[in-house]
């Protein structure tokens, strides 16, 4: 039988699953804002969405180039980022927050239906790709018969010496009968050699 208080608690937010290291990350950027302004300031004063979005879109591009900590007071880029995501989500929950963004369904659509695309692209290209490799695959095989077919062109078959025993090789006046044939100065005849059956 389980705890009571155990099963009271499963249906809470579960708080200690946030990542300490976050929370510091976070905290480290919030402490040094406490030190620069009023502690909550957001929510004794209205604070305007785009200054914070602007904000932490900075931060997060310092990241993304490799800058892992700002260079006033080195603290995390992104813990920075969290902080500014924190001040808006607090701010509009104390009602604090001055919504300037630009609403814009139609951009919100069109970055949703850019799935379509990427996957679109994404088949396009591997097709192209599986079409690329059949005719290299092709090409491979018609070089190899090609080749092949080239090789016994050029080369031919071995030419077979069926002259009458004793038949002279024409190449040079004086020659010497040897084996039945003829060669310069003894030697063997020219090669490819086949004997006459």
């Amino acid at each position: 039988m389980s705890n009571p208080k155990q099963a009271f608690g499963d249906k809470k937010p579960p708080l200690g699953y946030f990542p300490l290291s976050a929370k510091l990350a976070c905290m480290e950027a919030l402490y040094d804002g406490l030190l620069k302004y009023d502690p909550h300031n957001w929510r004794d004063t209205q604070v305007e969405a785009m200054t914070y979005v602007e904000a932490a879109l900075r931060h997060l591009e310092l990241y993304k180039v490799g800058e892992e900590l700002t260079r006033d007071t080195l603290v995390k880029n992104l813990g920075a980022v969290m902080a500014c995501c924190t001040i808006l989500i607090d701010a509009a929950a104390h009602g604090t927050l001055i919504d300037n963004r630009r609403h814009s369904p139609v951009e919100a659509d069109l970055l949703h239906q850019g799935e379509e695309w990427v996957e679109r692209l994404k088949a396009v290209h591997k097709e192209r790709l599986r079409q690329r490799q059949q005719d290299e695959l092709k090409v491979t095989i018609a070089l190899d018969e090609i080749s092949e077919e080239t090789v016994r062109n050029l080369m031919g078959e071995p030419p077979v010496n069926d002259a009458p025993i004793g038949t002279e090789i024409p190449i040079v006046e004086g020659s010497v009968a040897f084996d039945g044939f003829v060669a310069m100065d003894g030697s063997f005849p020219p090669w490819p050699y086949n004997p006459p059956l």
